[in-house]
C-alpha cells in the first residue's frame, strides 16, 4: 500500500523498480524478484520454520540491490529483511531510503545504532513517538503522511455485524481465528440481551487473497464442516480508501495489532485489538519489549483509548467475558474523538511520492 506510490513515482520519473512486493506494487510497475506471498511471517515461532526459504529471497535480493546497475535502494518496514539490507547498504555506500523503520519505541533501541553515519540512508516515519525515539538515539528522520489521512468517509448504512480481523499473516490468522470465533460467539448473545432484532453477523476479513481459503477451511473445521449461515469470509479491498469504506459500514470489530488496530481507529468502529502469539513469541516479548501499549491508536495518543488483550495460553470464558464487554464500552462518540486526534497526528509530513521523488533528486545521478 505505502509503496505503490513510491513505485509509481519513481517509474514515471524513468527509472526501472524491482524488488519484491505485493499486486499494488506491481500494478504500478514493480518488476518481482520473488513471490511477495510468501513473505508475509512474524513472531519466532513462525519465522524460524521459513528461514531458508527467507535466506533464499534475501540473497536475491541483496545480489540485485548490491550490482551496479541499483543505483538506490527504497525499503518498507519488515526490520528482520530490511535491516540486513541496510547494513549491506551503508557498507557499499548505497542511497537508501527506509520508510517505517524498526519500532525502537517499543524494543531493541540499539538498532538505530547501525543508521548513525550513515549519511546516504534517509529515515521517514509516521508518528511522533518514532521520531522522538529516533532522535534520542541521535539520528534524524523525515515525517511522512500516513496513507489513511486521504480518506474521506462516505455514507454508509451501519450494520450490526461484527468484523472480524484475525491477521495478515498466514499462521498467525490461523492461530488467532478460534478465538476470535469464539468472541464473537459471545458477542452475539450479549448483543440479544441488549438488542432487538435479527442478531448480527459474523464477517472474518481475509486481509490478502490467498488467505480466503486457508480460513474457511479452518472455520469448517471449527464446526464440524457445517459452517452456520451467520459466519463468512470476505476478501478485505486492496486499495486503502476501498477498505476503509467497507470497514465502516461495521459496528464492531475484533482485530490483531497491526495497521488494523488504526484503521477501525480511524474510521470509528468500536473494537478491541487481540493476539494469541505462539510461545517463543510470547516469552520473547515479555524480555524485551518496553512499551506500555501494543495498539497502535494507543501507542499514539500515548494512553489506553481503545482495549487490548494477549491471550497468554487459551481463550477462557473470562477472557473472553472482558473482551467483549470492552468492545460494548466504547461508543461511537468516544470513537469519534479517537479519530480527530489520530487525524491530527498523522496528517503531518511529506507524501510518500515527495518523499522517494526528493531522494532520489538527491542522490541519484544517472
Amino acid at each position: 500500500m505505502i509503496g505503490a506510490e513510491m513505485v509509481a513515482t519513481t517509474v514515471a520519473l524513468g527509472f526501472k523498480a524491482m524488488g519484491v512486493g505485493g499486486p499494488l506494487m506491481q500494478e504500478k510497475g514493480l518488476v518481482p524478484l520473488w513471490d511477495y506471498n510468501e513473505l508475509p511471517v512474524s513472531g519466532v515461532g513462525d519465522v524460524v520454520p521459513k528461514y531458508f526459504s527467507l535466506k533464499k529471497v534475501f540473497e536475491i535480493v541483496s545480489d540485485a540491490a548490491e550490482s551496479k546497475k541499483c543505483l538506490a535502494i527504497v525499503a518498507v518496514d519488515y526490520p528482520g529483511f530490511n535491516m540486513r539490507l541496510a547494513r549491506l547498504a551503508k557498507k557499499w555506500g548505497k542511497p537508501m531510503l527506509y520508510v517505517a523503520p524498526p519500532q525502537i519505541w517499543a524494543w531493541k533501541s540499539k538498532r538505530a545504532s547501525l543508521f548513525k553515519q550513515a549519511d546516504k540512508i534517509r529515515l521517514a516515519v509516521f508518528f511522533d513517538i518514532e521520531a522522538e525515539a529516533y532522535k534520542q538515539m541521535g539520528c534524524d528522520t523525515i515525517r511522512i503522511k500516513h496513507p489513511v489521512t486521504g480518506w474521506n468517509p462516505l455514507y454508509a448504512e451501519l450494520k450490526s455485524d461484527i468484523l472480524l480481523l484475525p491477521g495478515s499473516r498466514r499462521t498467525s490468522a490461523l492461530r488467532n481465528l478460534p478465538t476470535f470465533v469464539s468472541v464473537a460467539e459471545m458477542y452475539r448473545n450479549a448483543w440479544a440481551e441488549r438488542n432487538s432484532g435479527p442478531l448480527p453477523d459474523v464477517v472474518v476479513v481475509a486481509s490478502r487473497d490467498y488467505l480466503e481459503v486457508p480460513l474457511l477451511v479452518a472455520l469448517e473445521k471449527l464446526y464440524d464442516g457445517r459452517l452456520p449461515t451467520w459466519l463468512k469470509v470476505v476478501v478485505a479491498p486492496k486499495q486503502i480508501y476501498e477498505r476503509l469504506n467497507f470497514y465502516s459500514g461495521y459496528s464492531a470489530a475484533l482485530t490483531s495489532f497491526g495497521t488494523s488496530t488504526l484503521e477501525m481507529a480511524f474510521v470509528g468502529i468500536p473494537f478491541a485489538a487481540c493476539v494469541e502469539p505462539d510461545f517463543l513469541t510470547f516469552v520473547m516479548g515479555k524480555l524485551m519489549v518496553k512499551t506500555d501499549f501494543l495498539s497502535l491508536p494507543n501507542a499514539i495518543i500515548g494512553r489506553g483509548v481503545t482495549p487490548e488483550f494477549i491471550i497468554r495460553d487459551k481463550l477462557n470464558e473470562r477472557m473472553a467475558l472482558s473482551i467483549v464487554e470492552s468492545i460494548f464500552q466504547l461508543d461511537f462518540a468516544t470513537m469519534d474523538e479517537i479519530a480527530l486526534r489520530l487525524r491530527k497526528a498523522l496528517n503531518v509530513g511529506k507524501s510518500s511520492s515527495e518523499l522517494v521523488s526528493e531522494f532520489l533528486a538527491e542522490f541519484v545521478k544517472r
